[in-house]
């Protein structure tokens, strides 16, 4: 649903800004990343603030509004990048994590995006032959797959409902799903709702 979306921002921008992550560390017990993220955030909007006290019009175009401007912006791009989950496999990151082949706008390989969560040290430069020696589990797992397009198409498709469009460029890595297969399982993994039961076999 698209209200979804808006529902997703709110909980972006408390991770933007700082604050969830710092309630996260606590509940976890990991105080030395809470601290370290509490003074990164005060020296933050300490600038922030002292700008606007100097010149409220200068502080805002200058930061808050590109502050602002980034939660949309980053919000849209993140919802995008894990929107999809398989009911029966929800923490699956083949899935959970859209991979783009033949992107239009493939900044330092961020399209082959499961390379960032299954191998965050991989320099950029080698993420793609990353994908080339693992693509066994793009199969194994149908990764979530797509090609010829780029976030932001796939994002106006998604909010506009465009189910069709999106079966069209979406890539069935194991090639047994016609167009309306591809639609079904892109809806079906679009329609799952992450559990704090799900989290909670995440984070243990």
């Amino acid at each position: 649903k698209t209200w979804s979306f808006f529902v997703y921002m709110p909980r972006f921008f408390a991770y933007w800004t700082g604050i969830s992550p710092v309630i996260h560390f606590l509940s976890r017990g990991e105080y030395r990343f809470a601290r370290r993220v509490a003074e990164g955030m005060l020296v933050y909007y300490a600038v922030i603030g002292a700008a606007c006290y100097w010149d409220f019009l200068f502080g805002f175009a200058y930061l808050i509004a590109p502050h602002l401007e980034d939660v949309v912006f980053f919000g849209g791009i993140s919802y995008m990048w894990h929107c999809y989950v398989e009911p029966s496999d929800p923490l699956n990151q083949y899935i959970n994590s859209v991979t783009i082949l033949d992107g239009h706008d493939n900044i330092w390989n961020e399209d082959y995006h499961v390379v960032h969560h299954d191998s965050p040290a991989t320099h950029w430069t080698e993420v793609v032959k990353h994908y080339d020696t693992h693509k066994d589990e793009y199969v194994k797992h149908r990764a979530t797959v797509f090609r010829d397009c780029e976030e932001g198409q796939m994002l106006y498709w998604m909010l506009s409902q465009q189910w069709d469009e999106l079966a069209k460029h979406f890539v069935d890595m194991k090639g047994e799903l016609d167009h309306e297969g591809k639609k079904e399982l892109i809806l079906r993994r679009l329609r799952y709702k992450v559990t704090y039961r799900d989290l909670h076999l995440e984070w243990e």
